[in-house]
C-alpha cells in the first residue's frame, strides 16, 4: 500500500464562475489526461494530504428575447486551475506512486466533465423568465452541490486513494458513466 511513501491526497475544491456574454473571460481547457506538468502551484507543508487538483467550472450564456420569453443557451467551461493545483513532488518516491496520485486527481476531473455534462443538458433544457440569471445560478448551484457531495464522497470511500480496491471501483464506475454518457446520482 502506499502509505509506506506518501500521503493521501486532498478533495477536490471547486471555484464557480458565472458569466453572461462576456467570452473574454471565458476559460476552457478541456477534459484530458492529466499531467504532473498540471500540478504547478505551491504545496502548503502544513496540509495533510500529498496533492490536490483545483478545477474551475463556469458558464457563460446568449439570451434571446421573444415576447415575454427568454431563449438561453449556455456553453460551461471546465478547467484545471494549474497554479493552485499541488503535488508534493518530495514526498513521491516513484514513477508507480506518481502515477498513482494522478490517476485518483483524475477521477476528481472526471467527476467535474461529469458535472460539466450535466450542467450543460439542465442549463439548457430549461425555460427562463426574465429572471433568467438567478434561475441559472440557482440551477448551477444545485448541481455544484450534488457534485461536491460526490467529489467528497469519492474521497472517502477511497480514503484518499490509499484504498486501492475502493479507487479500482470508483475508476470503473466513472469510465463508465462517461462512456455511457451518463449522469452520476440517478
Amino acid at each position: 500500500m502506499l502509505k509506506a511513501f506518501l500521503r493521501p491526497c486532498s478533495f477536490l475544491l471547486l471555484l464557480f464562475t458565472m458569466l453572461f456574454g462576456d467570452s473574454s473571460k471565458a476559460y476552457a481547457q478541456g477534459y484530458r489526461q492529466l499531467t504532473k506538468s498540471d500540478f504547478q502551484g505551491k504545496p502548503d507543508e502544513k496540509d495533510p494530504f500529498v496533492s490536490q487538483v483545483k478545477l474551475r467550472i463556469g458558464y457563460q450564456s446568449t439570451i434571446v428575447k421573444k415576447d415575454n420569453s427568454y431563449r438561453v443557451t449556455f456553453q460551461v467551461f471546465l478547467d484545471v486551475n494549474q497554479k493552485e493545483s499541488w503535488i508534493k513532488f518530495d514526498k513521491i518516491k516513484s514513477p508507480e506512486a506518481l502515477a498513482e496520485v494522478l490517476n485518483h486527481e483524475q477521477g476528481h476531473f472526471k467527476i467535474g466533465l461529469l458535472m460539466q455534462r450535466e450542467l450543460i443538458k439542465r442549463l439548457n433544457a430549461r425555460k427562463y423568465t426574465s429572471h433568467y440569471k438567478q434561475e441559472a445560478a440557482t440551477l448551477f448551484n444545485r448541481v455544484a452541490d450534488k457534485y461536491q457531495a460526490i467529489q467528497l464522497r469519492y474521497d472517502a470511500e477511497t480514503t484518499h486513494m490509499m484504498n486501492r480496491k475502493q479507487q479500482s471501483i470508483w475508476d470503473a464506475n466513472l469510465n463508465q458513466a462517461l462512456q455511457s454518457n451518463s449522469l452520476l446520482g440517478q
